[in-house]
């Protein structure tokens, strides 16, 4: 009988591990001249859940323009810088046996696009609703509650039949800890405040996503 992989399944979040930026709803923000600071906020205090903070910023996208459409935003969206090395860091997973996915909070346009050009086995993202015509309603999609990652990664695991200490998860803020709580290994890649790093079993600054895999694979990259 074949030994079973050290891990069954690696997680990553997207904005700010994969995307190089702060978020992807950030970057269309910025695309825009919006600057949703009052939501975020009220978002972090609680005052606002998922489904609202994403309806509060996809109303300001439609202030702008009326009629935008989920292909404008996948054109706005197609510079967004990413990390390097993620195929390679992606690949070198694969081969050790591991199902590697995305699990993040960001805009499905992008981590659909992600996965599917650096190998990915799949993912989970938000989105946004859109009518017949591919025009946005003024609704999100919430397949990723940030106050609850973990239940997005739990559905991973029952997917691909991996337990928790067979689970890899890596994020950079404090919404990835749920995530965290999950894992036999997490890391906290270019941490961006102090919850995910003291939650994290490693803590990895770099400009390289193969900079992880040494933690992982327990061998120089």
């Amino acid at each position: 009988m074949a030994m079973q992989p050290r891990w069954g399944l690696v997680a990553f979040d997207m904005d700010g591990v994969l995307v190089d930026y702060t978020s992807s709803w950030t970057w269309v923000h910025d695309h825009f001249k919006i600057d949703n600071e009052e939501t975020l906020l009220a978002y972090i205090q609680g005052r606002i859940d998922d489904r609202e903070f994403m309806r509060q910023d996809i109303r300001r996208w439609m202030d702008v323009k009326a009629d935008i459409c989920r292909r404008d935003l996948e054109t706005i969206l197609d510079p967004v810088p990413i990390i390097d090395g993620i195929s390679q860091t992606v690949a070198a997973l694969r081969t050790a046996g591991a199902k590697v996915v995305i699990v993040s909070g960001g805009l499905d346009m992008t981590a659909g696009r992600i996965a599917r050009e650096h190998g990915f086995d799949d993912y989970l993202a938000n989105s946004v609703e859109c009518d017949l015509d591919g025009i946005l309603t003024g609704e999100g999609v919430l397949r990723v509650d940030l106050t609850n990652k973990g239940a997005a990664l739990r559905q991973f695991q029952e997917r691909y039949g991996v337990d928790e200490t067979r689970t890899v998860s890596i994020g950079n803020s404090f919404v990835d800890v749920s995530m965290f709580a999950l894992s036999g290994l997490s890391i906290a890649f270019n941490p961006i405040d102090d919850h995910v790093k003291k939650n994290a079993d490693v803590v990895v600054n770099a400009r390289d996503l193969r900079d992880v895999l040494p933690h992982i694979l327990g061998q120089p990259r």
